[in-house]
């Protein structure tokens, strides 16, 4: 088999690029001795540690287009998968010269690929999308298994982070969703915490998610283990590892917890566009939780008549999941 060069595209989140993983995959066992590139957002380079499936990562600084497209057409890649479907990507693919270009035939910018593949992304969910895109390469496993590798001494950091909560079951929590979903009340947040009471309940989120995380603290009449803004991903991940059940909304850590093989309790918006048929945690121990209306909202906004919906599921409700999982 003739050695190729593919360049994988997947800049946009973290959560995109885990579900993108099996792809990967997939192309791997497709052509093993392909060299295999994936074009990331620097953010977003840790999930791809130790990922036997990839050779190379290219970063997406936010550079000018033609400066990364010089970039990536010295490679010389023959083939490129546009998983994540950008006008930017389109370009990045027709000027750094890739003779093979595939991608979703469903919007404008299909016109920039020569082989389409015709599937509406809302009509799946997101990584089997990914999956019917790499059929178009030849790629045909259906291997559905996503795998993360943890750095030793981010392992080490999690367990001493962990090592003055009481045993197991721990819980983890992370409110944020950096708007990526319309998200659950804070103050919900913060009345689920005071239920928690007594459990190993760890807090979770970014630095620009610090404001948030204290906003529900100081609402909460409890004190569990908070550690936003003291992760980067790497330590994210060892630290997720460690978890009995997770619980968040629709977000990047939400998959992160699913691809580890931990329970997740999941609170998702009724909005087609964040429908847990097309985001939704895999795997079978997970309870999805979505208010209970009829929307035909494209985005979330004041003006709904529905609006805020999220505040029809309790934190009672969510209390309910955790202790059939405790169970």
């Amino acid at each position: 088999m003739l050695e190729k060069k593919i360049l994988i595209l997947r800049n946009d989140r973290i959560g995109d690029l885990i579900l993108s993983l099996p792809a990967v995959s997939a192309l791997r066992k497709a052509y093993p001795e392909a060299h295999i590139s994936l074009l990331v957002q620097p953010y977003a380079c840790d999930i791809l540690y130790k990922n036997p499936d990839c050779n190379e990562i290219i970063l997406d600084k936010g550079q000018g287009v033609f400066e990364l497209a010089r970039k990536i057409r010295e490679r010389k890649f023959d083939l490129a998968l546009v998983l994540y479907p950008s006008w930017r990507n389109g370009w990045l693919c027709l000027l750094s010269r890739i003779p093979v270009r595939i991608g979703t035939g469903y919007k404008p910018i299909g016109l920039l690929f020569n082989q389409r593949v015709y599937i509406h992304r809302r009509q799946c969910h997101e990584r089997d999308y990914c999956l019917k895109l790499v059929e178009k390469a030849g790629a045909t496993n259906k291997e559905k298994k996503i795998s993360l590798w943890i750095k030793e001494e981010e392992r080490l950091w999690a367990k001493e982070m962990l090592k003055n909560l009481g045993g197991s079951p721990i819980i983890g929590i992370h409110p944020g969703s950096l708007g990526s979903a319309l998200n659950w009340p804070e103050n919900y947040y913060a009345k689920l915490i005071e239920l928690l009471e007594g459990k190993n309940v760890v807090i979770t989120g970014s630095k620009d998610e610090e404001a948030l995380i204290n906003r529900i603290l100081i609402r909460a009449k409890a004190n569990p283990l908070n550690l936003s803004g003291k992760t980067n991903l790497s330590q994210l991940i060892a630290l997720f590892s460690l978890y009995d059940l997770f619980i968040g909304p629709s977000t990047g850590p939400m998959h992160i917890a699913s691809a580890l093989g931990k329970p997740v309790i999941a609170l998702f918006s009724p909005i087609s566009s964040q429908s847990p048929v097309k985001w939704g945690p895999l795997g079978e121990k997970n309870v999805v939780l979505v208010p209970d209306v009829v929307c035909r909202q494209k985005r979330c906004s004041l003006s709904c008549n529905l609006y805020n919906c999220m505040e029809k599921i309790a934190p009672e409700m969510v209390l309910e999941s955790v202790k059939e999982f405790l169970k």
